[in-house]
């Protein structure tokens, strides 16, 4: 059967495929939202308590390292991130400003 033009269609008709269409949508946006969010989550996982040394040139931190404690502002895709120095500062550098260290082997920790 094929399906009706939106102009062939009547009022009720309309109404009920323009609800369809809303209810789909929303199910694609929850689905993506969800899927936003874990990879937020799982981003934040990867990256709290993360060993960096900072990497500007000619910024008087250089060489230094710090942890990250978490991202600067309210963005999924952080490009600002807040450190700890070990001298008990707390800043933000870009993600561009910094290499994150080597991971430690829990043998090495013990």
């Amino acid at each position: 059967m094929k399906k009706k033009s939106p102009h062939d269609m009547s009022t009720d008709e309309l109404m009920r495929e323009i609800n369809k269409l809303n209810s789909l949508l929303q199910d694609k946006l929850r689905i993506e939202h969800d899927t936003e969010e874990r990879e937020y989550q799982s981003l934040l996982e990867r990256m709290i308590g993360r060993r960096i040394q900072i990497t500007l040139e000619g910024n008087a931190l250089y060489g230094q390292e710090a942890v990250i404690t978490g991202p600067h502002g309210d963005s999924k895709k952080p490009m600002y991130w807040w450190f700890l120095l070990s001298s008990g500062e707390k800043i933000y550098k870009a993600r561009t400003s910094f290499k994150l260290l080597p991971l430690e082997s829990s043998s090495e920790t013990k």
